[in-house]
């Protein structure tokens, strides 16, 4: 009974273990995009950051805080409490040609089990050195081949007070 047990068990564990392994390689490709995000935007490198996503059309949806949906409504009733920028064109147009950006990101969390990913984290946006806007923003992927592309970009939006901008 004990080698019929181990007999079948040991694939098992073997098949779990690179099954690991995949998703280990896999979140370090998904790391990489994610930093290549990251320096493509400071670098104003379109061409990369296009090459990040799965489609021009992929939807970037910006969900706007109480906060600043209440302050950007006492000047427009009407200010959406959401918005697709990807109805402005396809992502690279969101960097900008003439202003310094940067968007830094911490508490990176990775899903995924080798074919699709969920990605997850805190960002601050910076824009000549300030800090302009911060929230969170979570991404889903897909594997294309070898090439992690990005599906779909959600991100929350709190944008600073010009005073507070100047801290």
């Amino acid at each position: 009974m004990k080698l019929g047990y181990w007999l079948y068990l040991s694939p098992v564990l073997f098949f779990s273990q690179t099954s690991l392994a995949k998703m280990s390689d896999s979140e370090i490709q998904i790391r990489e995009v994610i930093e290549q995000f990251r320096t493509s935007i400071i670098k104003k490198d379109k061409e990369a950051f296009k090459s990040l996503f799965f489609s021009d059309t992929v939807p970037f949806i910006a969900v706007f805080s109480d906060d600043m949906l209440a302050s950007k409504r006492l000047e427009k009733p009407n200010y959406p409490a959401a918005v697709n920028l990807g109805k402005f064109g396809p992502p690279e147009n969101l960097i900008s040609d003439d202003k310094d950006q940067e968007e830094k990101m911490w508490n990176i969390k990775v899903q995924t089990d080798g074919h699709l990913a969920s990605v997850h984290f805190d960002y601050s946006d910076h824009e000549s050195g300030k800090k302009r806007a911060f929230g969170t923003e979570s991404w889903s992927m897909v594997k294309v081949d070898a090439n992690w592309k990005i599906t779909a970009v959600s991100f929350t939006v709190t944008e600073l007070n010009i005073e507070d901008k100047e801290q």
